[in-house]
């Protein structure tokens, strides 16, 4: 079981940099070969994942990378985008019902709640945490399991 304070990495190759922003390919996790969803999986090996990142100075493409990101960040981001909106989804279709008595109250509440709950969880996510719940690249050098 992993910790709060525990990062999650994965392992890449800056495939080319542009104004700043490295463009990089994501080796497949090692259990994405054992998987029986591997071949509908975004994670499995149909394509390769490509990410772009903001690039510390000395990255140059063709480098190995490792992207890391705390734990904690991708709860909190789970936590916002799969429980707000749909959260924010039932609360619209409640009010608009009680408020209007009618079902085509309710799901155009629910749709504006849902849509609502999206805005709200993108905005939370981009005022409140910044760049917290955004992954970074690690020293190019760093290799995971390395000990210096």
């Amino acid at each position: 079981m992993r910790t709060l304070n525990e990062s999650i990495e994965r392992c890449g190759e800056v495939i080319g940099i542009a104004r700043g922003v490295a463009q990089i390919r994501l080796e497949a996790n090692a259990g994405c070969a054992g998987c029986g969803s591997r071949h509908t999986c975004a994670s499995g090996d149909a394509a390769p994942l490509m990410i772009e990142l903001a690039v510390p100075g000395k990255v140059q493409a063709g480098a190995r990378v490792t992207i890391a990101m705390p734990a904690a960040s991708l709860t909190l981001a789970a936590l916002l985008g799969y429980l707000l909106p749909p959260v924010a989804l039932l609360i619209g279709a409640i009010v608009a019902n009680l408020a209007f008595g009618s079902d085509l109250a309710a799901v155009l509440g629910a749709v504006l709640g849902l849509f609502a709950g999206v805005l709200a969880a993108r905005l939370t996510a981009t005022l409140a945490f910044g760049r917290t719940l955004s992954p970074v690249i690690r020293d190019p050098e760093f290799q995971p399991g390395e000990h210096p």
